[in-house]
């Protein structure tokens, strides 16, 4: 449980886009959204001037990186507790074999006049579905054959 000088990135998973729920599978190169649920304490609430979040996502079948984006959002303080649901888009065109399973890495940071705070979660395993769109079979060469 996080205090009230805390902030705590308490959870990030995929999801469709626009959607609300966590997928187990994605399909390969398709858009889709991150979203990591933070928490800001009262008492760190007061004092804030914005946060940062710094995502990625990682192939583990391979050991790389499949995407990275890194967003920051500015805050009002205020006397109350901020619990949000911050959203990343991420576009199509990202590669992975079929098959591969993916995590989220979300590093959530605030900062409140000189001081900083950080917090890091990593999401449950999904899946690629389906060939990866520049597998796509490709053109043949012209024929060399002089009979035509």
């Amino acid at each position: 449980m996080s205090g009230t000088w805390d902030a705590t990135n308490l959870s990030a998973y995929a999801a469709e886009a626009g959607e609300p729920f966590a997928v187990d599978a994605v399909g390969n190169g398709e858009k889709f959204d991150v979203v990591a649920n933070v928490r800001i304490g009262r008492n760190l609430m007061q004092f804030v001037d914005h946060c940062e979040l710094f995502v990625s996502v990682r192939n583990l079948s391979r050991s790389t990186t499949t995407a990275h984006q890194h967003q920051q959002y500015t805050l009002a303080p205020q006397k109350l507790a901020l619990n949000e649901a911050f959203r990343m888009q991420f576009a199509s065109g990202w590669t992975a074999g079929e098959g591969d399973v993916l995590e989220v890495l979300a590093t959530f940071k605030v900062t409140s006049g000189i001081n900083y705070d950080y917090s890091m979660v990593a999401s449950g395993p999904f899946i690629v579905q389906g060939p990866s769109p520049t597998a796509a079979v490709q053109p043949s060469e012209p024929s060399t054959d002089s009979r035509t």
